[in-house]
């Protein structure tokens, strides 16, 4: 194997370690998204549950205003009753009267069954926010964990980068040009063995004289398939 492919070689591992951990890092914004999401039912399930309880108290408060609203029929009805002449029309507006407070007491009883409902909604709530609180928790651990994470990757990156730019400098520039143009092309391996005389990138048979002209130290042979860089190691 020649000086330029054993260093092209450990310069392509280096390369694949730093695109790997950029992929990483690239790709943990989308991962926080997907963890923070799992709040998002517990929200919207609350949420529900506080529009419903606003609504009970709306209707509770309508329930009020009617039973207030039949308790000034009643005293009305009951200031006729001194004006009136006749035992009849005194009995009328008494019937009117216990008509009113049978309606009251239906009032009374839809804001009874009503506000037995908010306690509910309350206790429901009261769990649901139990359970986004500690989801909260998990998820702000695991949002630190890989924002930990990402930075780690990130410094590792930099150390690999470094080493690169070391091992780059004595590499041949036409190889390392070939190799980077190749590597860009492919987003994989620009610098692949030879396995049997197959290539050990796009696993085509190979020609016997490229296998051949593998073998030779410092050059450069090149698959006649997808164009990658061969090496020969037996």
């Amino acid at each position: 194997m020649s000086t330029n492919l054993e260093k092209l070689l450990t310069v392509q591992d280096r390369d694949r370690k730093i695109r790997r951990l950029t992929r990483e890092v690239t790709d943990i914004p989308a991962r926080k998204q997907r963890i923070e999401s799992r709040l998002e039912e517990h929200r919207r399930v609350l949420n529900q549950i506080h529009e419903e309880i606003k609504k009970k108290n709306l209707q509770a408060k309508e329930i009020e205003a009617e039973v207030a609203a039949a308790r000034e029929k009643i005293n009305k009805l009951r200031n006729q009753q001194f004006e009136v002449k006749s035992n009849d029309d005194y009995r009328s507006l008494e019937k009117q009267i216990a008509g009113v407070n049978g309606e009251i007491s239906e009032f009374e009883d839809r804001e009874l069954n009503v506000m037995e409902e908010i306690e509910e909604l309350k206790k429901t709530a009261v769990l649901h926010e139990a359970e986004l609180n500690k989801e909260q928790d998990m998820v702000s651990k695991e949002i630190e964990s890989l924002d930990q994470r990402a930075k780690n990757l990130e410094s590792e990156v930099e150390v690999l980068k470094k080493e690169r730019e070391s091992l780059v400098a004595d590499v041949n520039p036409d190889w390392l040009s070939r190799y980077e143009r190749i590597l860009n092309h492919t987003g994989d391996y620009a610098l692949v063995r030879i396995d049997t005389g197959v290539c050990g990138g796009c696993h085509m048979k190979l020609p016997p004289q490229v296998t051949h002209d593998a073998r030779k130290a410092d050059t450069m042979s090149l698959c006649n398939y997808c164009g990658r860089m061969l090496y020969y190691h037996g």
